[in-house]
């Protein structure tokens, strides 16, 4: 048996679409004065044209920053940085939004659902929404059962079991972030196989924790403290929202509980 209620609507692109030639490129460079310098001056010399910049990471002597460009020389120019940084991930034709107005906008989508199952939909678009990803699923654990609420995958299970040892059941335990390479068990195989290889994040809600939302990649670029950091406030924005739905007070037309009824 399948889901019937997941997202058939093809996966929300990650972030929002940038001009036509735009690359955004994730780099780890050295967390020291003039590396980012020598890394921009290079570009330059390609004939690059930096549009965008976030600084992600910075730990470890180590910073990770994401980077929109365009120009003839992309490819050069990142083929030849050296020691002056590692290319982690290319994502060709993705905006750098604003870090706070896309936060911003992912939980007003999310606060605004009518229903409470279009809030599961809306949260699993709204996550692509704050980072880079092929893939994300919002499951729910009952009675040792994982359901799939949704996903941006079509028939993926109604039911998995969650008692196996995995980064789900993990999450769920600790109530914390986990990141982890998709080559490892994260979840159970029956859903991991109709997902991406790449690395994953899962990301608790609810105290204790009853929901999970994991977000996958194609390629294995490590999602940073950063990116945690956002989903882990779309998510407490959420449980509010469906605590909301569940009694009565949610975006749609509003009902009055049964104890305030004439």
């Amino acid at each position: 048996m399948t889901a019937s209620w997941l997202l058939h609507s093809p996966p929300v692109p990650p972030r929002s679409h940038a001009t036509r030639g735009t690359e955004l490129v994730r780099l780890r460079l050295p967390d020291r004065p003039g590396s980012l310098a020598g890394v921009l001056g290079h570009l330059a010399t390609h004939e690059v044209d930096v549009l965008g910049l976030e600084v992600l990471d910075r730990s470890s002597g180590v910073a990770v920053d994401d980077l929109l460009l365009s120009g003839p020389g992309l490819d050069d120019a990142l083929a030849t940085l050296g020691r002056r940084a590692m290319v982690l991930a290319r994502r060709p034709g993705v905006d750098l939004r604003d870090g706070g107005l896309a936060m911003a906008s992912a939980c007003e989508a999310v606060a605004s659902a009518p229903s409470r199952q279009q809030a599961h939909g809306r949260i699993v678009d709204a996550a692509l929404g704050l980072v880079f990803a092929e893939a994300a699923i919002l499951l729910a654990r009952r009675e040792g059962i994982l359901v799939v609420l949704a996903a941006t995958t079509a028939d993926l299970p109604v039911g998995l079991d969650g008692s196996g040892p995995s980064l789900i059941s993990s999450c769920l335990f600790s109530g914390e972030c986990l990141t982890a390479d998709g080559r490892i068990p994260w979840a159970p195989t029956r859903l991991r196989d109709r997902l991406p290889p790449g690395s994953v994040a899962v990301v608790p809600g609810g105290s204790p924790p009853q929901f999970v939302l994991a977000l996958v990649r194609a390629d294995h670029a490590p999602f940073v403290a950063l990116e945690l950091d956002r989903l882990a406030g779309l998510m407490r924005v959420a449980i509010h929202s469906l605590e909301l739905h569940d009694t009565g007070f949610g975006a749609g037309p509003r009902r009055l509980l049964p104890e305030l009824r004439s």
